[in-house]
């Protein structure tokens, strides 16, 4: 898996709210829309009903770690966003990566029939 380039203008975060489609869970929610062409685009967002900024930041590390042991592939033209719901400071690190999983395969990132991130760890 390449290098996953990061959205960080407001234009591209606007866009992905206002034309993606949203897939919702219990901990997070997935915004996501395709590109005509490029490669794929993740944000990482925690809001301040997550909590202070210690909390919202570790929020994000986690998202980020979560999506960097799925390698969904990075060839793909789409811009995703993941927003950290107040859930996901209570939900284990491996229920936050099958949720985050479950959600990229839903929005036809992942394939269906990829083993989850810790049945393939040794």
């Amino acid at each position: 898996m390449g290098k996953v380039a990061v959205l960080k203008r407001k234009g591209d975060f606007d866009r992905v709210f206002r034309q993606g489609k949203r897939y919702r869970g219990r901990a997070l929610t997935l915004a996501c829309v395709g590109r005509p062409e490029g490669a794929l685009r993740a944000a990482f967002v925690a809001g301040k009903a997550v909590g202070g900024a210690v909390r919202r930041n570790r929020q994000r590390r986690r998202l980020r770690e979560a999506f960097r042991q799925l390698a969904p592939p990075t060839e793909l033209p789409a811009d995703l966003v993941f927003v950290a719901q107040p859930a996901a400071a209570k939900v284990a690190f491996t229920a936050l990566s099958r949720e985050m999983a479950t959600l990229l395969r839903r929005a036809g990132l992942l394939p269906t029939s990829e083993r989850s991130v810790h049945e393939a760890a040794p």
